[in-house]
């Protein structure tokens, strides 16, 4: 392969990793409005959704790596940012892509940071309310013990 199919390849990989991408985003959202709604039944669908898209990404990825590695090694690059130099066709497009990527992970990492800090808060106030209530099961158990707790309820009537 020459190095102009190299890049569009890279290329056309980045535009489909950029679209599932924003669907993760979009799945994101959806959580952390199911969150805030207070909606836990529906979380497990989106994250199972959202991890098929994970998946699909890292799919792509890895032939990302592939392709970049044997660009790199046609062209004797130590990175990417030695790419521009050679001006090749395609170049500004799968930088204009790989940005939006970095873009849209910035922005899926900042909301799944609010979902985690929104669900370590719903956690928090959970444990708390089992706390109070075991705490009061305890003080209940002590004022009304077991009627039945060490005593036969049978007798023997043969004696």
């Amino acid at each position: 392969m020459r190095a102009e199919e190299y890049i569009q390849r890279l290329t056309d990989i980045s535009s489909q990793k950029l679209v599932l991408l924003d669907e993760i985003l979009l799945f994101t959202k959806s959580q952390n409005e199911v969150i805030k709604e207070k909606k836990f039944d529906e979380i497990d669908q989106l994250l199972g959704e959202r991890q098929k898209r994970i998946d699909a990404v890292d799919k792509l990825d890895e032939q990302f790596v592939v392709y970049s590695t044997r660009l790199k090694e046609l062209l004797s690059l130590k990175s990417f940012e030695e790419l521009p130099r050679y001006n090749l066709p395609g170049t500004v497009e799968l930088k204009s892509v790989v940005d939006r990527i970095s873009q849209c992970l910035i922005k899926i990492k900042e909301i799944d940071g609010e979902n985690t800090a929104l669900v370590e808060a719903e956690l928090k106030t959970v444990k708390g309310q089992i706390k109070t209530a075991n705490e009061y099961k305890r003080i209940t158990g002590a004022y009304y013990p077991n009627q039945n707790s060490g005593r036969s309820v049978f007798f023997d009537k043969k004696k």
